[in-house]
Order: C-alpha cells, then structure tokens, then sequence
C-alpha cells in the first residue's frame, strides 16, 4: 500500500511538470513568431525607404546634370595648363637723348631712354592635343608696355595706336586659337604667332633681352588664318596654311597669304626654311603720309624667306643662324611707286643674325648675337614695317623713300643672365647699333640735341618671373 501511494506521487510530478514544460514551449513559439513578424515589418519598411531614396536620386540625376556629370568638369580642367611671365627692365641709351620717348629706333621692345618699364605680364591658357580626334585650344593674353606697341604696330590698330605714347594698362591677344588632331595632323584655326625667325616675341624665351634687327624688320610676328602641321618622318616636319596678311587680324581686302615651313631635326641638329607669300591685307596709305602704312596692299604681292641653323653640342652649349630674304613687288603699284621704291622697282632686303648661349655655370650664361641687315631702297627701315615714324620725325628726308638708294645696318649684343631661383631670371645686357645710308646721313637715333645720331650704345637691366 506505501508502495502504490508512494508511485502515484511519482506519476503525478512526472505528469506536472511535463505540462510545465510544454506551456513553456508554446509561450516561446508565440515569441518568435511576433519577432518574424517584426521583422517582416522592418524589411517592408527598408524597401519602401529604398524606393524612396533612388527616386529621388533619379530626380536629382535630371534637374542638376552638373553635379553627375563631375568626373568629366573635372577631367576638362585638369588637361588645362596655365601659364606666364611677368617681365620689368631698366633702359638706358648712352646717347643721352633730349627725348626719351622711342630713343632707341632700331628695336621692338625696350625702346625707351632712362625708363623703368613694367614690359610685359603674360598669362597661357591652353589645352594641347593628346591623341587623334582631340581638341584643343590656346589663349595667351600680354598686358604691360609691349601690349600696347603691338596694338600700335597692328594695322587695324595703327590709326589709333599711338608709337611715341605707349601704356602699360594696354592689353593684346597675342595667340588664341582651336587646334584639332586629325590624322597625326593638327590643324589651327585663329590667331597664332608666326613660322618665321629664331627669336619669339615672349622674351624669356629668347638668349637675349632684345630681340634683333630680323625680328624687328625682316620678318612677320604674328598671323589670323588657318595652319595645318604634321610630319614626314621622325626627323622631317611641315606646315602650311592661309591667313589674313602680314602682323594684322583684320582684313580689308581680298587676297590672302601662304604660311609654309619645312623643319629638320636629327640629334644636337635642326635646321628650317620658312617663307610668307602674299599681300598685307590693307590699303596702303599714299606715300606722303608714311605713317601707318606697309609695304603691300591687296595687289602688290610680298616674298620673305627665313632660313635657320642650330647646333647644340652640348645642353651647355647653343649656336644658331638665321638668314632673311624677301622683296615687295612694286612694279604695278598703282600708286607710282611702293614704300622706298620708285615706279617700276621691286625694293628687297637682305640679314644676317648669328648667335650662341653658354651655360657658364649651374645658375649664369652667357649670349651673344651680331647681325647685320641689308634694305636696298628703305622698304623695311622706313618705318612703314613697325609702325615707328621716329624715322620721318628725326630726318625730314624719310618721307616718301625715294631719297635715298640703301640702307645698312649692324647691330651686336652681349648679355649676361643669372637664373636667381627656378622662376626669376635676372639679365644685364650691352648692345651697340649702327646704321649708314647712302646718299644721306641717316638720323636713326636721338641724342641729347634732340638730333639724330648713326650709333646707339643701349644698357639694359631685365627681371622676368615666370610660372607654370
């Protein structure tokens, strides 16, 4: 009987907590079921929020195409490279001249006695060519003193631009163009600087502070016109192309020039032969009022050859040789007779310009150029090339350039440059000129009677900071 009592006992506990045991587990079914159901809940709701967020990154994709389209802004402005200078001098002319003012008659820049001169600020804005099918672009902008002579000797600007006034608040475009690659081929279209001569207009660029008398007068500057380039070889390249005229962006006439060069380049050598064919693209002013005019207007034709030679043994070590020669073809000339030429002549000129640049040290150099430049009836001295009427003012001769038969000039220059850290230059140069005419005695440079003078001895003092 202990026996029964005591395993009934035993079967009831067993029994309890067996019904304990499964309440629990239906309790914790519940629970996760209403965990599932959260969790559903939540899934719902992040999709819902996720179809919210990409219509409106949809939206913003089509009402501000600018900020998706930040890789390419972004690429565009890192193929652009700037660039510049900024150049100031100090000239003197030991002639001493009463007048300051165009003192030094056989020059581009830097003409002016006893000046300090803030010449030239330079700002490049340009993207090259990369590949075929790229395009490109080139703007250069120069304010400063030599802005302000350009705008003189531009013939669209020759009527207002005032030779013995010049400003450094002028500013000038002295490139700006679209370039295209085709085909290895690179085609520009706009206004660039021209094929002809050693020298640059942008005198950092140059050995010398002053640029010589080829530069001056024997050759162009600048073009407005179409320039195709490519190559024939590694060694041999090209161009070629049409453009307005002669130093001018605007055309008044019909005609137009050819733009040609051939270029050789094999190890320390190169070599070149440029030419500029055509009219000047202006009417030219009657003969008794030279000032402003050229030598060609829209039927007399214009030949000049350029030829060059450099040598570089060494990177220490340049030499170079350029040659110029050309004539205006004035036989027709409805006017009876072209600029320092009679009915029936054809005036020519001939120069010569030798040079070389030594390193001297890690920092200093050392450049020498001698020249010397041939006009045969006045065409290119005259005045009416550069837009500089010193000439007529000093000699009363110099007004319609039959006066005389020829002219020469020579000219030698010595500088000294010291590169003060990797973006200034500081240059000291020494440069005499000498000029002789036949039949006359030439008043090519004033003196301290406010005369003329056949020689200049000129000093110059140059610091130019450039960047990149």
């Amino acid at each position: 009987m202990r026996r029964n009592w005591s395993g009934l006992a035993a079967l009831l506990c067993a029994s309890f907590g067996l019904s304990s045991i499964t309440f629990a587990g239906d309790e914790g079914d519940d629970r996760l079921r209403a965990m599932e159901d959260r969790l559903r809940a939540l899934e719902a709701r992040l999709a819902e929020s996720e179809s919210v967020i990409e219509s409106q990154r949809e939206l913003l994709r089509n009402q501000a195409p600018d900020v998706a389209q930040g890789d390419e802004l972004d690429a565009f402005l890192s193929s652009i490279e700037i660039g510049g200078h900024v150049a100031t001098s100090y000239v003197y002319s030991f002639n001493n001249p009463a007048t300051n003012t165009f003192s030094q008659t056989l020059c581009q820049f830097n003409c002016n006695h006893n000046e300090f001169s803030l010449d030239a600020i330079k700002l490049e804005l340009g993207k090259p060519l990369s590949e075929p099918g790229s395009v490109g672009f080139q703007f250069d902008l120069l304010f400063g003193q030599n802005a302000s002579i350009f705008k003189a000797l531009s013939p669209d600007g020759a009527a207002s631009g005032n030779a013995d006034g010049t400003s450094d608040t002028e500013f000038f475009v002295q490139q700006a163009y679209l370039s295209y690659q085709y085909n290895d081929i690179e085609l520009k279209f706009g206004k660039f600087e021209t094929l002809l001569g050693y020298e640059l207009i942008d005198g950092n660029d140059n050995p010398n502070v002053t640029q010589g008398i080829l530069f001056t007068f024997a050759i162009p500057l600048f073009h407005t016109g179409f320039l195709a380039s490519g190559s024939l070889s590694e060694e041999v390249s090209w161009s070629a192309g049409l453009v307005n005229g002669f130093n001018n962006t605007l055309d008044t006439g019909d005609n137009k020039g050819f733009l040609g060069q051939l270029a050789w380049e094999d190890g320390p050598w190169f070599a070149s032969l440029s030419t500029y064919v055509g009219t000047l693209g202006e009417t030219r002013a009657s003969l008794s009022t030279p000032a402003g005019s050229r030598p060609g207007d829209n039927s007399v034709q214009t030949q000049i050859y350029d030829a060059i030679l450099q040598y570089s043994p060494s990177e220490d070590t340049t030499a170079w040789l350029n040659i110029d020669w050309g004539k205006t073809d004035v036989s027709s000339d409805s006017n009876g007779g072209g600029p320092g030429g009679a009915a029936g002549s054809d005036p020519h000129f001939f120069g010569l310009a030798a040079g070389i640049k030594q390193q001297l040290s890690e920092k200093m150099f050392v450049a020498f150029r001698g020249e010397y430049m041939n006009d045969d009836q006045g065409s290119r001295f005259s005045g009416l090339v550069t837009g500089n009427t010193i000439l007529s003012a000093n000699n009363p001769n110099f007004v319609g350039g039959n006066s005389f038969d020829e002219i020469d000039a020579w000219s030698t220059t010595l500088t000294l440059g010291y590169q003060v850290t990797p973006s200034l230059l500081a240059r000291v140069e020494y440069r005499r000129d000498q000029v002789d005419c036949d039949k006359l005695d030439c008043s090519f440079f004033r003196d301290s009677s406010d005369g003329g003078e056949e020689t200049n001895d000129l000093g110059i003092i140059e610091l130019i900071y450039s960047f990149d």
